[in-house]
């Protein structure tokens, strides 16, 4: 388990400006103490090899009993996650809304590389973790974006689930990228960084058609999914927006007029 770099660490909602986390959806955030990180990490067997743990110890009272206050402040139910990563794994994730913290508990206490390593490295590096909080929200599939940010230019923009094709898509298409151009310009106002991915969803807005939610920050790295670009030979982004077609094919608007920065 490396240590994560500093760019990386940038992205992490604990490093998000107050201009940026009003982008996205209102949260509540609680600190996760290092016996605690300890106590989700160890369910994965390289970090117990790593810190040499060899009993499993279950999470603080304090811990359940924080998540439970924060939790029932949505009256509808939440969405977790940590500020550096989600509990997804391939073909599991939160599928509905939580509402306390022994329905959180099968999420959040099972073998995850990815949510261990996050762990790993903030008990070795000594930076806090907090657990993030949202209410829960139904987000359609084809609602779901990933725009691709560099140098504060916004350099293309993609369907997040982009091997299928969704019809309000492609039906919806020159109202989704206005939405995107609109979303592109408020956030090079405010980020704190000049290099990201961003991952938004769009909800429908009476007045504008849609309105891009903030889900998600990640470093513009080989590592991250380009969705229907490619990185290779320095990446194919045409500050354009793509999106699969009926028949399989990729379809694109482009260029779109993405802002540059002031």
């Amino acid at each position: 388990m490396l240590g994560l770099h500093e760019k990386w660490r940038a992205t992490f909602i604990e490093s998000w400006p107050d201009e940026v986390c009003e982008l996205g959806l209102p949260f509540e955030q609680l600190l996760i103490s290092e016996q605690d990180r300890a106590a989700i990490g160890s369910r994965t067997a390289a970090f117990r090899e790593l810190f040499d743990i060899d009993e499993l110890t279950q999470l603080s009272d304090e811990f359940r009993i924080g998540i439970d206050t924060k939790t029932a402040l949505f009256k509808d139910g939440a969405h977790f996650r940590l500020g550096g990563c989600s509990f997804k794994q391939p073909g599991r994730y939160q599928d509905g809304p939580i509402f306390n913290s022994a329905q959180l508990m099968p999420h959040v206490l099972r073998d995850n590389p990815r949510v261990a390593g996050l762990l790993a490295s903030s008990l070795q590096d000594k930076f806090d973790v907090c657990m993030f909080i949202r209410p829960w929200e139904n987000i359609p599939k084809w609602s779901e974006f990933r725009l691709f940010m560099k140098n504060r230019e916004f350099i293309g923009a993609s369907q997040y689930f982009h091997t299928a094709f969704f019809p309000e898509i492609e039906a919806k298409a020159r109202s989704i990228a206005v939405a995107l151009v609109e979303f592109a310009d408020r956030f090079t106002q405010v980020a704190h960084i000049d290099d990201a991915i961003v991952d938004i969803y769009l909800r429908p807005d009476d007045a504008a058609g849609f309105e891009a939610v903030l889900l998600d920050l990640n470093p513009l790295i080989l590592r991250s999914d380009p969705c229907l670009f490619q990185w290779k030979n320095g990446g194919d982004f045409d500050r354009g927006l793509r999106f699969r077609g009926r028949d399989n094919r990729v379809l694109a608007i482009t260029p779109l007029p993405f802002a540059y920065a002031a």
